[in-house]
């Protein structure tokens, strides 16, 4: 699932992925979502850097692809506020 979000002249992209959980290993994440976030000047394709995978506080995947996307979306307002003040 991947969602847009247009913030103060950039684009974000968040896109959720299912991260499986591994049977064997107890030591593996449990089975959930991850936010990839990825910011972008405007409508063009340029990224500003390599894309950013998130869990939730606690390092592990959400449980909800909603409450990653969200996390995703807040992450990448975070990320365009801070690319702002530094250029300003």
């Amino acid at each position: 699932m991947t969602s847009l979000y247009n913030y103060r002249g950039y684009t974000i992209e968040v896109r959720c992925e299912h991260q499986p959980g591994a049977e064997a290993d107890t030591h593996a994440p449990a089975p959930g979502y991850v936010a990839v976030v990825q910011v972008r000047a405007g409508d063009t394709s340029s990224i500003f850097f390599s894309p950013v995978r998130l869990a939730d506080d606690y390092g592990k995947p959400f449980a909800d692809s909603l409450d990653a996307l969200s996390a995703g979306r807040t992450a990448g307002e975070i990320i365009v506020d801070d690319l702002l003040s530094s250029a300003g």
